[in-house]
């Protein structure tokens, strides 16, 4: 009993004791899907190749100051042969990728200014019916002058290889708004790029090959039709707005006194009987500080020295360069030429040189064998700006000082 009962025992425990789990399968390596799946490289994930490095391209720039080639509103005014050879002799130095003058005047073949009309009193007297005569009436000022240049002169503007006009001075309001509107008309109309009046700038781009440079050019004067350089943080504010269009930037100006007693650059703030014609030399550096490359001024009817400020070159005034009637252009006032520039595209000033002309009355700009324009600016810069002053050498050629 003892014994079966034993027996019995362990065969509850064998029947009670849990079974070994059944073998686990193991995995087996397929030629079709593999363990590792190797996908393409993704393009987004790809370094980007490195972008070209930008080329600039080298600029070259031409300036002149004052120009009317004729008016109606004096008396024998307008050049008896179209103007066709007032810039025949200058025509060789007018070149650059960007050509510049100072346009002085109205293109229009009509209107009546109202700049020098000024009211007369008349002794009142009876009229027929009784009625009286107006005690005031309207008579022109003496020693004032409108300019307005025949339509059919601009062609020759074009002509001579100008690209570029300022409108920023005072004769272009000579007849108001509709005078503005009309030389902008011609001059577009032409294809002269035009600037100067209030928020019109120029952006230009000078290519050569695969290599470009963009270049800006605005104008200032002391009038509210165009940007005001009477307000120097205004001024500095739109150089400062601009520059970051632009690779290089080259600023222009009409202010200053006028006349023989102007051929030096005040210290201080100058002025045309009580109208005020801006605080140059500060103004100038202002807007170099603001981004400018260079300056280049005109108003005074005469040449003016030069400078260089932090390295860029402020030209204080070119005179006139071709004014058939209306302007005086004895001494000093005749003496002309044409400042030639260079950058090294974004660069700093590579080449500066100016040609010396001169004018005589009746008759457009000429070659000076004399050369006074270089002597005349050597002279000016030297004792208005000292160690400042640009070198003018004997061929035209204006350095930086050492």
């Amino acid at each position: 009993m003892k014994r079966w009962s034993g027996r019995l025992l362990l065969l509850i425990i064998a029947a009670c004791a849990k079974a070994p789990p059944p073998p686990q399968p193991q995995p087996v390596p397929s030629a079709e899907r593999p363990d590792t799946l190797e996908l393409p490289p993704s393009p987004l994930l790809e370094p980007s190749p490195p972008p070209p490095l930008r080329r600039y391209a080298p600029v070259r720039l031409a300036f002149v100051g004052d120009i009317n080639l004729g008016t109606s509103t004096l008396p024998d005014g307008v050049p008896p042969d179209s103007g066709r050879g007032l810039l025949t002799q200058a025509r060789s130095s007018l070149r650059g990728d960007i050509v510049v003058g100072n346009f002085e005047g109205v293109l229009a073949d009509t209107g009546i200014s109202t700049k020098c009309l000024r009211k007369v009193q008349r002794p009142r007297t009876k009229l027929r019916r009784g009625m009286p005569q107006p005690a005031e009436s309207l008579a022109t000022r003496p020693n004032c002058y409108a300019f307005r240049t025949p339509t059919w002169l601009a062609p020759r503007l074009l002509e001579a290889g100008f690209t570029h006009l300022n409108l920023a001075n005072n004769h272009a309001n000579d007849l108001g708004g509709a005078g503005r509107a009309s030389t902008e008309r011609i001059l577009d109309s032409l294809g002269l790029r035009l600037y100067g009046p209030l928020g019109r700038i120029t952006v230009d781009t000078v290519r050569r090959g695969d290599s470009l440079t963009t270049v800006g050019l605005v104008g200032f004067t002391t009038y509210p039709y165009a940007y005001d350089l009477l307000d120097i943080q205004r001024s500095a504010a739109v150089v400062d707005s601009i520059r970051p269009l632009v690779d290089l930037l080259v600023v222009t100006f009409h202010g200053g006194s006028e006349g023989v007693k102007a051929l030096h650059t005040g210290q201080a703030a100058e002025s045309l009987g009580t109208e005020p014609r801006g605080d140059l030399r500060r103004w100038a550096r202002a807007v170099i500080d603001a981004g400018a490359d260079a300056v280049v001024g005109h108003g005074p009817h005469v040449l003016r020295g030069m400078e260089f400020y932090r390295g860029r070159l402020i030209a204080y005034s070119l005179g006139n360069f071709v004014t058939y009637r209306g302007f005086n252009l004895t001494g000093p006032l005749g003496i002309t030429g044409v400042l030639q520039l260079e950058f090294a595209g974004e660069g700093p000033l590579r080449r500066a040189r100016l040609v010396p002309m001169f004018q005589v009355p009746r008759s457009g700009p000429m070659p000076d064998p004399e050369r006074r324009a270089l002597a005349l600016i050597r002279q000016l810069s030297q004792e208005d700006f000292g160690p400042d002053a640009a070198v003018v050498a004997e061929s035209g050629e204006i350095r930086a000082p050492r």
